[in-house]
Parts: structure tokens; sequence; C-alpha cells
């Protein structure tokens, strides 16, 4: 996780000097969010695997493996990035990338299991704050979903099978672009790199996997509404879960109607606008007739 946290601080230095791009994107910025994204990530699962009190064997093989997984992965994108200055991800142009982007995608495959394995085990846990205990696993829960969203963008989209068939030799197989031949094509956010004509199965991806900081951060706030019973913070925090999953699931499913983030159609927006009403609604329910706080004479 250190070495993770060096590299964002290098990765901001490349972004700032170093002007060299890849499908259209600055050099330094996959390298930088992943660096981010693994320390969040890393980060959230140690303090995660602190509440596996009954099994600390399996929290230190969860860790370790997760840390050597996570190394494994930057490693290529280092290599591929900014060593060979060539795509990490979905690169079938040569035998050294084929054999890079298998490596990543196996770790990423790991990855997963490890972190199933460490919500199971947590899911049988006894934690004894019963609001963090729910936080935690349904955060976990909505992470696993996220991650294996990934998996979506390894197959060949609907332009890419089109263009395999007509007997087109391709470099790249899969796509964060629902439709797109290859990444890079189009208009895209700074930094981030999503996809501003056109649906980007990334959004949903990041969604999701960060519900394992956010859920979490909800059940921390809502301990300290003590005016509320812990019956109602619990359900605070599934009402939060439920709604992160429905915002997920909503931006998956824009992306795969080939809808841009930032021109969601009149459908998109009335289910949003639901959305955001239950989650309203349920908000107003659970603060009602709340129990009132003592005040001393």
């Amino acid at each position: 996780m250190v070495f993770h946290a060096v590299l964002i601080a290098v990765g901001v230095f490349g972004l700032a000097l170093d002007s060299r791009v890849i499908l259209n994107a600055p050099l330094w910025a996959k390298t930088t969010k992943f660096a981010i994204s693994i320390t969040l990530y890393c980060g959230t699962l140690i303090w995660m695997l602190m509440q596996l009190k009954s099994r600390p064997r399996l929290a230190h093989f969860v860790a370790t493996g997760t840390g050597i997984i996570m190394l494994v992965e930057i490693a290529v994108i280092l290599i591929q990035n900014i060593l060979r200055r060539v795509p990490a991800h979905y690169n079938t142009a040569g035998l050294l990338d084929v054999s890079l982007w298998s490596t990543m995608g196996t770790a990423i495959m790991a990855a997963w299991g490890i972190s199933a394995l460490a919500a199971i085990a947590l899911l049988f846990e006894k934690i004894p704050n019963r609001v963090l205990g729910v936080a935690i696993r349904l955060g976990l829960f909505v992470s696993l979903i996220g991650m294996a969203l990934a998996f979506m963008m390894t197959s060949p989209n609907v332009t890419q099978t089109a263009a395999l068939e007509s007997g087109q030799t391709l470099t790249m197989i899969g796509a964060h672009n629902v439709n797109a031949l290859v990444d890079g094509q189009t208009r895209m956010i700074p930094f981030l790199g999503w996809n501003m004509d056109g649906g980007d199965l990334r959004i949903a991806h990041f969604i999701g996997l960060h519900g394992m900081q956010v859920i979490p951060l909800i059940g921390l706030l809502a301990l300290r509404l003590v005016q509320l019973s812990e019956r109602r913070r619990i359900a605070m925090v599934w009402l939060v879960a439920t709604g992160y999953l429905g915002l997920m699931l909503l931006t998956l499913w824009q992306a795969l109607r080939n809808q841009s983030i930032i021109a969601p159609d009149g459908l998109t927006l009335i289910v949003l606008a639901n959305l955001i009403m239950v989650v309203v609604i349920g908000f107003a329910l659970i603060m009602h007739n709340r129990r009132p706080v003592a005040v001393s004479a």
C-alpha cells in the first residue's frame, strides 16, 4: 500500500510534466488512477479485516494475497503504459501483450475470489457493533458486484464482434466503451477518461467498487445519530446500500444502451428521480417519531 501511495505522487508529477498520451489519454492517467483506487481499496479492506477477530490467519491470508495481487496488477500497467507506452488493458497485439493482459486478468479474478472469501467470513463474524457490522457486509457485497462488472469489458463488444466476423484482425479485444472498436476515439472526461459520446462500463464499475468505502462511512455517520434506535440506524444503512446499488445498476443500464453519462435521456432521468424519491422517503420514515433526546433539568 505504501508503494501505491508513493506511486500516486509520482503519477501526479507525471501528469503535470509529461504530455505523452496513450489512446488519447495522458500517459500517466491510468497508473495514477489505479494507484489511488488500490490504495483506497487495500486500506479499507485492512480496516474491514480487523473486524475478523475469530479468524486471524484467514485475515492475514486475505491481506497478504490482496497486496501481492495488486502489486502484480500495477506492475503490468507500469510495464505496458510507462515503459512500453502501449495499452495495458485488452491488448492482444503481440505475444508479450497477450501474456501480460492474461496475467492481469488472472490477478483480477484472484482478487475477486479473495475478496469474496473475506465477505463470507465477515458474514459469519460476530461484530459487536451491529450497525457497523451491517455496513461492512453490505459495502463489501456491493463492491464485489462492482468488481464483477469488470469482466463485462473483457469480451468483444458489438463493433469488435462484427469486425472479427468480417475477417479483420484486431490488436485489442474488449473495451470500456460499449460500441467502440478501440477506446480513446471519443471525447473523454478529463483524467477519468470516461466516454462523453456513448456508453462506458467503467462508471458502474467505479461506483460499485467504491461501495466498500461509501456504505461503511454511512454506517459510521449513523452511529453518531444517538437519537435514533439501533434498529433505525441499521435501516438507514440498508436504505443507503440499496440506493447505492440502484445507482450502480442504473449507470450500468445507461451504458449498455450506449448512452453517455453526461447526456441521460428522459427514461434514465425518470428512473433516477424515482430512486432518489425512494431514498428520501425512506430517510423521512426512519427519522419520523425518533426517540427524543433526554435533557437534564
